[in-house]
């Protein structure tokens, strides 16, 4: 991503997802950034800076999708963008009812359900 002006908004340029780790779905985020972009094009913002929290993607292994965080990131630089413009106005200070938006790595979980099929196969190959 380029900061085009620090009162707007950059061109979203977002990385992949790696195969077979989480992603948010590309189409998705396309379109709802682009919704984001035209509500902070108006005076005032035709979004509040609690729905860019409350937003949420699927999320795919497998399909087309963009990396968590970078996604994440970007959408914490549009609240900010949108409390700013908002200023005064109540909207602004409103939370969203999404939390956190940390991820965690998965893997593990695939390594360790391996390591169950190996032994439940060990075991089996043994008791005959």
């Amino acid at each position: 991503m380029t900061d085009d002006a620090p009162d707007r908004l950059p061109e979203p340029a977002f990385p992949t997802a790696g195969f077979g780790r989480e992603g948010y779905l590309a189409s998705e985020v396309d379109e709802y950034v682009g919704q984001l972009r035209a509500a902070l094009d108006s005076d005032p913002p035709a979004m509040a800076p609690y729905e860019v929290a409350d937003q949420q993607f699927a999320v795919s292994r497998w399909r087309k999708g963009y990396a968590l965080r970078p996604v994440d990131g970007y959408l914490s630089r549009a609240q900010e963008l949108l409390r700013a413009r908002h200023g005064d106005d109540p909207v602004a200070t409103l939370e969203g009812q999404r939390e956190d938006h940390r991820h965690f790595p998965t893997g593990w979980i695939y390594l360790v359900a391996l390591v169950l099929v190996v032994v439940i196969v060990g075991v089996a190959l043994t008791q005959l």
